[in-house]
């Protein structure tokens, strides 16, 4: 009896040491969790750009309607009203938070945000479906009337104006599309049964992996548990920073705030159009001394630090200031680099236009990648070969026609020829 407990345990002993071994290439949990973080944190990220700030409209209503007349003015507070109003009507379908604050139209009507002229037109829209863009429609409704009244300052300006609207209408649009397609359920199901079956294995079998020393028989039973326990803190914790993440327009503590949005973008918005008008007086600042220097507090200076953006070598002095730099022309294959002294005899480089495989003779692991050969009239493709060294000293020369010489010393080659003897080690192959 005590013989067949012996066996049992020893194959356990066995598998327990084979799972542990081979977990991590059976069940790829990297690999799945960091997938599936990253599109949360995306749309998370994006949800976010696409709350809808309504600085933006109002800073252009006042930049494009200018005129000062009463009838602007309240032009201008009703587009932001209305913008405003169609935040609303999105966020009580996707923010359970909104829908509580307004449960029905009537609540929307009594909190000042919708008139009751405007509730019948809205009423009267026979539409199946819903009714964001009606708001939307009556702000650009009111820009076409500011612009035949004469408010609008410019055509360039009326259309920034209907662009900023737009892109109020296309966030809200976004944050729709997201509600309306979430995440499928079964991605994270499956995400989260792979965490709970890792660590039920790793929770088995790491607890008897063999030790090739008897004597490490304490680091088995005590300091493995503690590893295992920091990986799973690590990787369940990632899960739940996913799962905190995966719905940012709920009621969770660290979902966004919309009714604050809601409230900050009315009030705000208002007080811009309401301000349009009050500008400071002019008057001449400290700035236009041309001796002005910047002004820190005595604190921020007692750890100063250089933190000028300079270049890494700006500072680096390689000629005098009014020094004659000579200056050489270099063939097209030579700018590409500055070729080692030591380097130079055993170079050899061809080039021809088409591809390696029209030159079946030579080897193309042999040979540079090739590059298109500049088309010339009245020139064939064939290679041509430099003569390095016989024209170096030429480059230092500033007579032009030593440079044309340089240029035009030039000895044809066959493509297909073999490696050149020892005497031809110092010439360079370029192209014309």
């Amino acid at each position: 009896m005590f013989g067949n407990k012996m066996k049992y345990f020893s194959g356990f002993n066995d598998v327990a040491y084979y799972c542990g071994k081979e977990l991590h290439n059976y069940i790829p949990l990297t690999f799945m969790l960091a997938f599936f973080v990253s599109i949360i944190v995306e749309r998370w990220r994006t949800t976010f750009s696409n709350m809808g700030w309504i600085e933006a409209p109002a800073l252009t209503l006042n930049a494009t309607i200018t005129s000062k007349c009463d009838e602007a003015r309240l032009i201008k507070r009703n587009i932001v009203r209305y913008l405003v109003l169609a935040q609303i009507l999105t966020f009580r379908d996707i923010s359970i938070r909104v829908r509580r604050r307004f449960p029905n139209i009537d609540s929307i009507k009594k909190a000042g945000f919708l008139m009751d002229s405007e509730e019948e037109l809205l009423e009267d829209i026979d539409l199946d479906y819903n009714k964001y863009w009606v708001p939307m429609n009556w702000c650009m409704s009111l820009v076409n009337r500011a612009n035949s009244k004469g408010f609008v300052v410019s055509p360039p300006g009326m259309v920034h104006l209907i662009q900023e609207i737009k892109t109020f209408r296309s966030g809200l649009a976004t944050l729709c599309n997201y509600d309306w397609c979430p995440i499928p359920i079964a991605y994270p199901q499956v995400v989260f049964f792979a965490v709970r079956i890792y660590f039920l294995f790793c929770l088995i079998s790491r607890q008897y992996i063999r030790v090739p020393n008897k004597d490490f028989e304490a680091v088995q039973l005590f300091i493995r548990p503690f590893i295992t326990i920091i990986e799973f803190i690590c990787i369940v914790g990632w899960m739940k920073v996913a799962e905190a993440l995966l719905n940012p327009l709920g009621e969770d503590d660290d979902d966004f705030e919309s009714n604050y949005l809601i409230d900050k973008n009315i009030f705000t918005g208002m007080r811009i159009v309401d301000c349009s008008e009050d500008t400071p007086v002019l008057s001449e600042d400290i700035f236009s001394d041309p001796g002005a220097m910047p002004i820190y507090s005595e604190e921020s200076q007692r750890n100063q630090q250089n933190g000028a953006l300079v270049g890494s070598v700006s500072n680096v002095t390689l000629a005098q200031f009014g020094e004659n730099i000579t200056m050489v022309p270099v063939a097209p294959r030579l700018s590409i680099g500055d070729i080692a002294s030591h380097d130079r005899p055993s170079i050899r480089r061809r080039y021809r236009s088409g591809t390696a495989s029209q030159n079946p003779s030579r080897a193309n692991s042999f040979r540079e990648p090739r590059i298109p050969r500049q088309s010339s009239i009245g020139e064939s493709n064939d290679g041509y070969e430099l003569d390095y060294e016989g024209n170096i000293e030429d480059l230092t020369s500033t007579s032009p026609t030593r440079h044309g010489k340089f240029f035009t010393n030039l000895t044809k080659v066959d493509e297909n020829d073999e490696d050149l003897p020892a005497t031809a080690k110092t010439s360079v192959v370029s192209r014309v």
